[in-house]
């Protein structure tokens, strides 16, 4: 048994109908499905690494009139910090950094300017930015030949953005969110911390503040696959119950039974729907892989 990729990532959104318009014009992602469950976003067709945007409680219905005078950037008293406890960033890769930050403000997003930092032997461009419904992205730059697998890339050489790279958890309890995704089969690429200026630039973090991500994925590493972050010297809060952002994710996997009794076993609690509900209140949707 095995958890694979994320499938589709679900979003709980203000207003589904302006949030679709982010996503668009940010990473032009393309609607290919509206229906009760939601609207349904890809990347160049790519099967995987996909966004379901369903309205969150109050909100417009999925794919109708955005309501007079809404903005998807509108938010309660405090938006989320990247820091703050739950199902907090999307990953997506970028060909060209600085398009990518004008195509973000533009859509009304908050980017962040890139950063260049030490990544193992080389180094890695990236941008961080704010988005509707108290999701933040991760962007890095991809490099030809260095980047990991992409459907959206493979299908189109020209293409901007790819799929959802990856979908992050930020935790409190680091080592118990690690053991409960390799539990579920999934294997740890990376696992360290990263502290310093260039981090604080990128995240926004306070001075002194230290990030610890973990990096994993499925035997082939297909998208979107998957990170835990979590924060030492950020007045990080607890807004894992929020009805904003990421709410399920839809993991393919291999013996779907097997897996989810793994998952189960790790401390994970069983919902009457038949998902799993993981750390930081994440609820897991496992479906058989067609592969």
């Amino acid at each position: 048994m095995s958890l694979i990729c994320i499938r589709e990532v679900v979003v709980a959104c203000r207003d589904v109908a302006a949030t679709t318009r982010f996503y668009a014009d940010a990473f032009g992602f393309d609607v290919v499905e509206r229906s009760a469950r939601g609207v349904l976003l890809a990347a160049g067709g790519a099967p995987s690494g996909r966004l379901r945007l369903v309205p969150a409680a109050g909100g417009p219905a999925a794919g109708g009139p955005a309501a007079e005078g809404t903005d998807p950037q509108d938010a309660a008293a405090e938006r989320a910090e990247v820091w703050d406890l739950g199902a907090r960033l999307l990953g997506i890769y970028s060909r060209d950094l600085e398009d990518t930050y004008d195509a973000v403000a533009a859509a009304g997003g908050r980017p962040r300017r890139p950063v260049t930092y030490p990544y193992g032997a080389a180094s890695l461009s990236e941008i961080v930015a704010g988005g509707p419904d108290d999701v933040w992205f991760t962007v890095p730059r991809a490099v030809t030949g260095a980047h990991r697998p992409s459907a959206a890339y493979a299908g189109n050489a020209e293409r901007l953005h790819s799929e959802l790279h990856t979908a992050v958890l930020v935790v409190e309890d680091h080592d118990a969110a690690l053991a409960f995704f390799t539990a579920g089969g999934l294997e740890t690429v990376f696992d360290g911390e990263m502290a310093g200026a260039d981090f604080e630039e990128l995240t926004g973090m306070p001075v002194g503040a230290t990030l610890r991500l973990a990096f994993l994925g499925g035997s082939e590493h297909l998208p979107a696959r998957f990170e835990i972050m979590s924060f030492s010297g950020a007045p990080t809060r607890d807004l894992s119950g929020s009805p904003l952002g990421i709410q399920r994710l839809v993991f393919a996997c291999t013996d779907v039974a097997t897996t989810r009794a793994a998952l189960l076993a790790a401390g994970g609690e069983a919902l009457v729907d038949g998902g799993v509900r993981g750390p930081v209140g994440v609820v897991l949707d496992l479906v058989e892989s067609d592969r």
